[in-house]
């Protein structure tokens, strides 16, 4: 079995669609180099996924997540709900 490899870059590139609620599970361990490492598990019954790195990797990751949800939310604000349900007020 390949073990993973925490302190290389991925060579996979991927599109992970995020959704409200997922149950994301974390984890960390500590490497054989020492090193201090976490992760992030999403696990369904058709697909899984990690994303693991040493803390100040996840701490920026989770900053842009951040950043690209406000981005999105003053790009498009959500409508009235009147205007989703196709009903005016």
């Amino acid at each position: 079995m390949m073990q993973s490899d925490p302190t290389r870059r991925s060579a996979l590139s991927v599109a992970l669609l995020a959704h409200a609620n997922s149950g994301y599970e974390v984890d960390c361990w500590m490497a054989s180099s020492g090193q201090a490492n976490g992760s992030v598990r999403y696990d369904t019954d058709r697909a899984w996924f990690t994303i693991q790195g040493r803390p100040a990797a996840l701490r920026e990751l989770a900053q842009a997540l951040l950043r690209c949800a406000e981005l999105t939310e003053r790009t498009y604000p959500d409508p009235a709900p009147s205007l989703v349900e196709g009903v005016a007020g």
